[in-house]
């Protein structure tokens, strides 16, 4: 049986679970646990912003002593490097994926799919952590079914964390859930400032899929193409997980997140359409790294992102707006470098050793509670 049967099979077993889902029935005892067993329920496990971020939950929770596994049907990502202490189980598409979580402290479902499918195993508090998706911000792509199905997956989870003040406001919007916002932040090791040599043209960096509507890659290369004909010129650095539909610009296809660090480094200015995101990572890599930013304001960027101070922030679906910023930046050499020294110190308040042990104790504490 192909994936996708097998996939519609397990939404409808799902949903008919659900019609009588209840709320998770928990204890609270107060007894604070100094070394914790999390198991990530994954849905997917390919190259992604929200994939990278709980792999690296998965790597800096492990350090820290904790047992961290990882549960999905996909195979064990093999495009980023996890510690070896990291347990990995891949569940056959034949099977119920939740029936395999391990006896653990903690159960962190990462996408709303499964949230009443670990409930129901009643093994351990079930934590949702939102990252955002065209349920959030584009509700007008559901029927009524799967807005329904959402609605239901919700209302039985007892916390919820998300990146931003963008999307906690949003699950609040949608679906009249509370959320607690703990940010992404940055692998210094990947990212981070190194002065380098002028570049003859201007490089300009972006990172997306053309296919990703939401992202408005083509709105990026429509400016620099009207640009190159009005007499400017760019080199182009363009990141993008999948080979692009239609393009002759040379890109730089699934690099090794090392490439992507050293990219940013060699990038003058970094772009940003997007009509939303969740938090933008991207965003604040490249300030890290010292490419100056240009950046619609998609919602979940703003937390970190101040116009003309360190970034500029351009209209959605504006062309000519985007154009003007980037005429801007490569003839304002005192403006660019002011903002580049302004988003290298936002950047810093964003480093793992900042908010890994803000997960840490949040984890802590709904793990005093316990199942009934």
């Amino acid at each position: 049986m192909q994936i996708e049967q097998l996939k519609q099979i397990e939404f409808e077993r799902r949903e008919e679970e659900l019609k009588n889902a209840k709320k998770q029935d928990l204890k609270f005892l107060n007894q604070k646990k100094q070394k914790l067993h999390i198991t990530y329920v994954m849905t997917w496990t390919g190259i992604c912003g929200g994939t990278k971020i709980i792999l690296e939950h998965a790597n800096r929770l492990t350090k820290l002593g904790h047992k961290v596994t990882l549960i999905s049907h996909d195979k064990k990502p093999n495009w980023f490097s996890m510690e070896k202490q990291v347990e990995f189980i891949e569940v056959p598409w034949e099977e119920v994926l939740c029936t395999k979580i391990p006896k653990c402290d903690l159960i962190v479902v990462t996408y709303w799919r499964e949230i009443y499918e670990a409930i129901n195993q009643k093994i351990a508090p079930v934590i949702y952590f939102e990252q955002g998706d065209y349920h959030l911000f584009a509700p007008e792509k559901l029927d009524k079914r799967l807005e329904n199905f959402i609605q239901k997956q919700l209302e039985v989870v007892s916390f919820i964390y998300t990146v931003s003040s963008y999307a906690k406001q949003k699950i609040k919007e949608r679906f009249n859930k509370e959320a607690t916002i703990i940010p992404n932040a940055i692998n210094t090791n990947v990212f981070f400032y190194k002065e380098h040599t002028k570049n003859k043209e201007i490089a300009v960096a972006m990172i997306g899929a053309q296919q990703t509507d939401f992202k408005r890659i083509n709105n990026i290369l429509k400016a620099l193409e009207e640009l190159k004909n009005e007499g400017y010129k760019f080199k182009i650095n363009w990141i993008t997980p999948t080979k692009p539909l239609e393009s002759n610009i040379k890109c730089i296809i699934n690099p090794p997140q090392i490439e992507i660090g050293n990219t940013l480094r060699n990038s003058d200015i970094y772009i940003c359409a997007s009509v939303y995101e969740s938090f933008c990572l991207p965003v604040l890599e490249a300030m890290a790294c010292g490419a100056t930013v240009i950046t619609t304001n998609n919602g979940g960027n703003m937390d970190f992102v101040s116009d003309g101070k360190n970034a500029l922030i351009i209209k959605q679906d504006n062309i000519e707006d985007m154009k003007d910023k980037i005429k801007i930046l490569s003839n304002d050499e005192i403006l660019k470098k002011e903002l580049t020294k302004n988003a290298l110190e936002t950047s810093k308040q964003y480093h793992w050793d900042i908010i890994i042990p803000q997960i840490e104790e949040y984890y802590r504490n709904v793990a005093k509670y316990e199942v009934i």
